[in-house]
């Protein structure tokens, strides 16, 4: 005798492996090491569904479409790893074409200048910076959050989704660089100018929107939001110590 299901995607009761609603797998389970040692290869040899409308979701509703797929509901968003290794892909080339019109920008107007080419490994590839600082960042949130429902590798999840997003801000960083560009015709200290305000900002509302809303049934509003002051107040540090350390503070 087959045994029914409940989907955790649709909602969905059916017998069978796969729910013939939306098609997604009957055992998803809770987010556990198991499942990261699955996903990390299936990311990199497989290209899943969901892509543009797990982009989408991350910028208009983060907590909810995380929530989601914690939940269970899996079927429609783009895997968490798969995501952010096309993320930091895109990412780090758009950088790379961005930055090469920063200086033939700047050529234009200082002709004898000669390039230097930028030292250290995470200067080119800034990417694998944010990467390698998702188990910290997961850490963090895990000892400040502990008292939700979630799981150490919940929080990795969490948090490798976050990372996909950090990203675009380094895009934007260096296309805000290259706007200053065309009206000062120089590089200056725009670096730190820019950075922090853009880059960190954007981080610590990612932060806060998403960890405020998937926390929010777990501690009363009045402790939720000091709680989130202080576990930003260390990602920021923590992050603020990786660039100096890595000498990523300054984008070029």
């Amino acid at each position: 005798m087959n045994t029914t299901h409940v989907c955790s995607n649709c909602g969905k009761a059916a017998a069978g492996n796969f729910c013939p609603e939306c098609g997604q797998s009957y055992h998803e389970g809770r987010i556990n090491a198991h499942y990261f040692l699955h996903d990390i290869p299936h990311s990199i040899f497989h290209v899943d569904k969901g892509f543009f409308y797990t982009f989408i979701s991350l910028f208009t509703r983060p907590g909810s479409m995380i929530k989601d797929y914690l939940d269970g509901k899996r079927v429609k968003y783009f895997r968490p790893f798969g995501y952010v290794i096309i993320m930091s892909t895109i990412c780090t080339l758009l950088v790379k074409l961005i930055a090469a019109g920063i200086i033939s920008t700047y050529l234009k107007y200082n002709p004898g200048y000669v390039p230097q080419e930028k030292e250290g490994f995470f200067n080119h590839y800034f990417s694998v910076f944010i990467f390698l600082m998702i188990p910290f960042a997961s850490v963090i949130t895990y000892l400040f959050m502990r008292r939700g429902k979630y799981n150490f590798w919940e929080h990795f999840l969490i948090n490798t989704y976050i990372a996909a997003q950090l990203n675009i801000m380094q895009v934007l960083v260096y296309l805000a660089g290259w706007i200053i560009m065309l009206f000062t015709h120089s590089f200056g200290e725009i670096g730190y100018g820019i950075f922090i305000p853009i880059f960190m900002t954007a981080f610590l509302f990612i932060y806060g929107s998403v960890f405020g809303y998937l926390m929010r049934d777990s501690y009363i509003m009045k402790w939720l939001v000091p709680r989130l002051v202080i576990m930003n107040t260390f990602l920021f540090f923590l992050y603020f110590f990786g660039f100096q350390l890595t000498g990523t503070m300054k984008p070029w």
